[in-house]
């Protein structure tokens, strides 16, 4: 970083942002670290990897332009007005166009009424979840929605020459339709995330290993396509989440609280063999769910206060 300082005056160097460069730096090094704990070896990065640059200098954002290091003005559309004291711009290359994201020291965090509201969701691949109240959350399939189109397109492109121009055009309608399934997944997750952080003090979900579940030859694709990570981590930064080890939620009852997996007759039909009370299987694990979540609030709360 001080050699940085020193060879400012290279032109080459010095058309280029410093935060940009520094940005560079600190990936290397820590590339390196992770070399000597035993990483692997670094390597070279494509130029394809890294699509986007971060300026932490003096950036002011006036209508529609945003004035950035070495770029100058730039002409955008906002989507939302900015509010409070500029931290950082990063401007990313999609394949649709430039995006300008812009940190501010400004905080608006959703707010819920009720400090009492507390709601259990059990997610699933038939409905995307299931609540403990009993409500259902229709499972929009993105992927399947657009699975013919990208067949057409995936087929197209391996009919032409790779590295050709019609293959660049190709491959390049292709991304675009990836981008839209993407993009129309974040929003439903957004929409639904804010909907139930405005609406509950307290989100109960269950710690479930994505990744290996994943790992399913048959339902792989599905269970991908929903997106049950990045609804997580959206309704982290929206509300207070809590997990719970999801072992028995689906085999117990939640009445009795006898555990049998014959219980489980279907995919949506729950039975006890113990009581008989019959339910759907999802509402079922839901309401075990927020039975476990309340146990561990109130055992965090004891320890708290011991």
């Amino acid at each position: 970083m001080k050699q940085l300082t020193e060879i400012r005056n290279v032109d080459w160097i010095g058309d280029v942002p410093r935060d940009g460069i520094e940005d560079a730096i600190k990936r290397m090094d820590n590339s390196y670290k992770a070399f000597f704990k035993g990483g692997g070896f670094p390597k070279w990065a494509s130029k394809k990897r890294f699509n986007s640059i971060r300026f932490k200098q003096v950036i002011s954002v006036e209508d529609r332009f945003v004035q950035v290091p070495k770029l100058g003005k730039l002409k955008m559309v906002k989507d939302r007005p900015v509010v409070g004291k500029i931290k950082q711009i990063t401007i990313k290359r999609q394949v649709d166009g430039y995006y300008a994201c812009i940190a501010t020291d400004a905080v608006k965090s959703i707010q819920c009424h009720d400090e009492n509201q507390v709601l259990a969701l059990d997610m699933g691949l038939k409905h995307f979840a299931v609540d403990s109240n009993g409500n259902y959350i229709t499972n929009p399939r993105h992927f399947k929605t657009h699975e013919r189109r990208l067949r057409i397109e995936n087929r197209s492109l391996a009919r032409k020459k790779k590295g050709g121009k019609n293959w660049r055009k190709q491959a390049h309608r292709l991304a675009r339709l990836h981008n839209k399934i993407a993009n129309v997944r974040r929003d439903f997750l957004h929409k639904e995330s804010t909907r139930i952080a405005k609406a509950n003090y307290i989100v109960i979900l269950e710690d479930l290993n994505i990744s290996g579940m994943a790992k399913n030859g048959n339902l792989s694709k599905h269970i991908l396509d929903c997106g049950w990570g990045m609804f997580r981590g959206m309704l982290n930064y929206k509300t207070i989440v809590i997990v719970i080890n999801p072992k028995y939620t689906s085999q117990t009852c939640n009445s009795c609280g006898v555990r049998d997996a014959k219980s489980r007759i279907s995919q949506s039909e729950f039975v006890c063999t113990a009581c008989g009370k019959a339910d759907n299987a999802d509402k079922n694990a839901a309401n075990n769910i927020l039975s476990k979540g309340f146990a561990f609030i109130c055992q965090r709360e004891a320890i708290a206060c011991a």
